[in-house]
């Protein structure tokens, strides 16, 4: 329970992490340089007692003994002076009776190996202070001079306390600036872990608030870091999942209210007709037309349901091939001719020259569909005596069919929702109960299917243009 937040544990890493990397840094310091002070000790204790045993070699007298003590002054070093026999020939003042006897006891058990060599015999010896370096001890052989035969041995002590105190002295420092950076990271991380935290315990809460419904939270995170566009990705979410709620609960009262009243039509003439005996003067069938047509506009409100739904789920497979645009249209046209005429609105086709010619890969039946109910649309919103005109273009590599009516027009803040399903305009656009509020979203649909698009360029009282752009694709 102890980690359980992020901040916890992100701050227990980097605590484990920094003390690693302490200990890490003092341990590699203090063996780089205890290695180094070794190293440097020994090959300089090398060079001085070679030096010694060569001034031995050729005399031994005060003036060569005193210039060796001169030399050793202030090395915190000790040497012995021992004739071939290891007896002793000089003793520098600096060593004690213990120190002696450890020294005449390495040398009796390691003269052998400095025996005919003209390299000194050098050894490290531990001491039994912690963290001390070794003392280093050399034993070199003096030659009779031109001759080659041994004649006595220099042994040298070489004392390593001051660089072990300068070396101690590093660690040390090195130990206060690590413990020092441990506490100023970890309190850094403590306040950065909470600086990150904070906005994330805030978000937390707002997401669980949208997860218990309300989609009306504001998450007020300025910035341009990773939390901030977390946040933003979520307030966009949270729109969108608002959107979908108010799309879903206007859908389920328009869908309610476009089925209760073909029910209602139907549940109430077959109530009167049940209260009627059948008889010749036409009301059963007038009664029975209308039943018919409730029906009728039922299930088209069902098929035209069912079939954006499969558009917007991406269930709907089309059949695309090529096919003569300018035919195909007027085919399309001419089907469309008694609805106008039934109205009285004059109406028209252009089809520019350069399009009489193309071809276009495209799912005939549902790129029929979609040009159908922009149409409908048009005839069902122009009044009598009113004008249509369809229209056939190339721009740019597209398509170009434009329907261009002079209906009641749309005003510009409902444009944008024209697409939406079930949405009503206003109550002029409304009157006409044949249309079942699906048809400008499976126009959408399906045109984006063919990876065009629909636009719509109205002005209210002077009419409206619907405009589909299709890209010309070959097939494949």
């Amino acid at each position: 329970m102890l980690f359980k937040s992020l901040a916890s544990r992100v701050t227990a890493w980097v605590m484990v992490i920094l003390l690693v990397t302490v200990v890490t840094l003092v341990g590699g310091a203090n063996w780089i340089t205890k290695n180094f002070y070794e190293q440097h000790l020994t090959e300089e204790v090398a060079g001085r007692i070679v030096s010694h045993a060569h001034l031995l070699e050729k005399d031994v007298d005060n003036k060569v003994i005193e210039y060796i003590e001169e030399i050793e002054t202030g090395k915190k070093s000790s040497f012995l002076i021992l004739d071939s026999n290891l007896n002793i020939t000089y003793l520098s003042d600096k060593v004690t009776e213990s120190k002696l006897h450890h020294f005449l006891s390495w040398i009796n058990d390691n003269y052998h190996a400095a025996y005919n060599v003209n390299e000194p015999f050098i050894a490290r010896v531990d001491t039994s202070m912690p963290f001390h370096i070794p003392h280093i001890w050399a034993l070199m052989p003096v030659f009779e001079k031109g001759e080659g035969e041994i004649v006595g041995y220099v042994f040298l002590d070489q004392d390593t306390g001051e660089l072990n105190q300068a070396r101690i002295q590093l660690l040390w420092l090195l130990a206060i600036m690590g413990v020092v950076t441990f506490i100023i990271g970890n309190l850094f991380i403590v306040y950065l872990t909470k600086r990150i935290s904070k906005p994330l315990n805030h978000i937390s809460g707002k997401t669980k608030t949208i997860a218990e419904g309300n989609f009306d939270v504001e998450l007020e995170l300025k910035g341009e870091d990773e939390i901030a566009k977390l946040a933003n990705s979520i307030q966009s979410m949270t729109k969108q999942l608002k959107q979908y709620r108010d799309s879903r609960r206007h859908f389920i009262s328009h869908i309610s209210h476009d089925l209760r009243t073909p029910i209602t039509y139907i549940k109430g003439y077959s109530a009167v007709m049940k209260e009627i005996p059948p008889d010749d003067n036409g009301e059963w069938k007038r009664n029975l037309n209308v039943i018919y047509q409730e029906a009728v506009r039922m299930e088209n409100l069902v098929s035209d349901l069912f079939l954006l739904t499969k558009l917007e789920e991406g269930k709907i497979k089309l059949e695309k091939e090529e096919i003569p645009v300018a035919p195909w249209l007027k085919s399309l046209y001419e089907s469309r001719a008694l609805m106008f005429d039934q109205k009285n609105l004059r109406h028209h086709l252009v089809i520019d020259p350069d399009c009489e010619e193309i071809t276009l890969l495209m799912d005939a039946y549902r790129m029929e569909q979609a040009v159908i109910n922009i149409v409908e649309n048009a005839i069902r919103h122009t009044p009598k005596n009113g004008q249509i005109e369809m229209r056939l273009k190339k721009a740019k590599g597209n398509i170009i069919l434009s329907v261009k009516d002079t209906g009641v027009g749309i005003a510009d803040k409902d444009v944008p929702h024209i697409w939406d399903r079930f949405y009503k305009a206003d109550a002029s656009r409304n009157r006409d109960k044949s249309g079942t509020g699906l048809g400008l979203a499976i126009v959408k649909e399906i045109v984006e299917a063919h990876g065009g698009s629909a636009e719509v360029n109205s002005e209210l009282g002077k009419g409206t243009t619907f405009t589909l752009i299709i890209p010309r694709k070959e097939a494949k």
